[in-house]
């Protein structure tokens, strides 16, 4: 079992791992990053792992950006596949992390508001309980990858080698991103989603025809739901179209939720810059073919051309059951 007992992490690495102009809220992130390392390590050595796949912001930063982008407070994960249970495996999960110490940290979970949070408590800031949303959703449509965290100067203090992690593809981490922006303007999602086409040899590895089809499929169902045998994917809103010009244009810098845009990076992007980005790198979201045409109008009477859609997606991993 990984201990990290040969770890040496000193005050000056915590510091050289925050970013410059960072200050408290910066080293609090960094912290919480190299807790992150530390809990996923051991969340693969105990075999955790083959039933879940990180997703989200800290997927795109572990696994793409590095240093790069900027750092994730949250924790999302999803079941691996349609036979794991999503509540019984976020139980065990939540009871093997509860009471944890791994290196210098220890963990506690909490709940509040119906949401799960994880504690992170260090030798750093004894008594100081950094806290971190935990999110589990159901399986990914597309087959999740063991990936390498991106090497970081901070890791070479950590005493072993990370291991490879499970992650949700990146066209289903960013179409997720996609329609959450078709409702809202979240910094950190605009900013992820920026970040990844800024960056040619990613940008070029993205398959934009499935991105497409994922991003009007994802809003459908989040519009309506789906099931999958017993596995439900909730209504998340009202339902809402996808209209291409209106999600690259119709954006007001003001309504940008920057509740979390001074986390991001160092310094802060200004709203006016993502929005611009979101243009430049997203115009082939309105290349819409004629299914996707007909999904992106949101219609309930189009479910069996969305259920078809979904079964035909690479892998087939939705090509029984769904209803």
């Amino acid at each position: 079992m990984i201990t990290f007992e040969n770890e040496r992490i000193t005050e000056g690495h915590i510091a050289r791992h925050t970013p410059t102009g960072g200050g408290a809220p910066g080293r609090e992130a960094a912290i919480i990053d190299i807790a992150q390392d530390f809990l996923l390590a051991y969340l693969e050595d105990a075999h955790f792992m083959n039933d879940i796949s990180l997703k989200g912001g800290t997927a795109i930063r572990k696994f793409y950006a590095g240093k790069e982008g900027r750092f994730s407070l949250d924790l999302d994960f999803a079941v691996s596949n349609k036979d794991v249970d999503l509540d019984e495996t976020a139980f065990d999960f939540i009871s093997e992390i509860d009471g944890l110490e791994i290196g210098p940290f220890k963990f506690s979970v909490s709940e509040r508001r119906s949401k799960w949070y994880i504690g992170m408590e260090s030798r750093f800031e004894r008594g100081l309980i950094h806290k971190t949303k935990l999110d589990f959703a159901p399986f990914p449509w597309l087959e999740p990858n063991k990936r390498s965290i991106v090497p970081l100067p901070i890791h070479k203090q950590y005493g072993t080698d990370l291991p490879k992690i499970q992650t949700n593809r990146i066209e289903e981490n960013m179409a997720e991103k996609i329609a959450r922006l078709n409702r809202t303007s979240t910094a950190r999602d605009m900013y992820d989603l920026n970040w990844i086409m800024e960056n040619k040899s990613i940008a070029d590895s993205i398959d934009r025809n499935l991105l497409r089809r994922l991003v009007v499929l994802k809003i459908w169902v989040d519009s309506y739901g789906m099931h999958c045998g017993n596995v439900f994917w909730h209504p998340a809103h009202a339902p809402s179209e996808f209209d291409p010009e209106k999600w690259l244009n119709d954006r007001n810098p003001d309504d940008v939720a920057s509740e979390d845009i001074g986390a991001l990076a160092v310094p802060s992007p200004k709203p006016e810059d993502m929005i611009k980005g979101l243009q430049t790198y997203y115009s082939f979201l309105r290349d819409l073919d004629e299914t996707d045409r007909i999904i992106a109008c949101s219609n309930q009477k189009d479910r069996s051309v969305v259920i078809r859609a979904l079964s035909e997606l690479p892998g087939k991993r939705l090509a029984e059951g769904l209803y």
